[in-house]
């Protein structure tokens, strides 16, 4: 892929986001040679920072559609586009991709009570959840708010610590 597609890919975006958001920065990059690996195709993140110092992202890889032929540049930046609106849209503090290491974080935490908002619980994150019950002891309490579409979670952490961590 050159260098070129990476430039022809972010006006596109640029027309979906534009429309809500006039201070927008993107950055592109391309990789070659050995850096890019041995798959041909393309893909783009996108990364979105709340005035609350959230961060959000959205991701989206170049698919074959059938004869060989990767997804066109123009359906990629528009999908990956909409996907990062939908989770702003969702709202809490991290996407639904990053669910999962937010909750693993707040069961080792130390035994304190932890309180994270995040938008609809993903699969990924409930089963999470599943698993910090069943290997820390650690059960979450989940209230929905439909206020304002976002799930609250609260846990007491497994007060979880290094043993091998040099004491100072």
């Amino acid at each position: 892929v050159t260098p070129h597609t990476s430039h022809l890919i972010w006006p596109i975006e640029c027309g979906v986001l534009n429309r809500l958001l006039p201070n927008m920065y993107i950055f592109t990059d391309h990789y070659t040679g050995s850096e890019s690996g041995k798959s041909p195709g393309y893909g783009i993140s996108l990364v979105a920072e709340t005035t609350t110092g959230c961060i959000l992202s959205s991701e989206c890889a170049a698919t074959h559609s059938g004869a060989s032929e990767l997804q066109l540049l123009e359906d990629l930046g528009t999908q990956a586009a909409m996907s990062l609106l939908q989770e702003i849209k969702l709202g809490g503090v991290v996407d639904s991709t990053h669910q999962g290491l937010l909750f693993i974080l707040c069961a080792l935490c130390p035994e304190d009570v932890s309180k994270v908002r995040v938008g609809k619980l993903s699969s990924y994150g409930i089963k999470t959840l599943q698993h910090i019950k069943e290997f820390l002891g650690v059960q979450f309490s989940i209230k929905p708010d439909p206020a304002i579409g976002t799930v609250l979670l609260t846990c007491i952490g497994s007060g979880f610590q290094n043993l091998y961590r040099k004491v100072s």
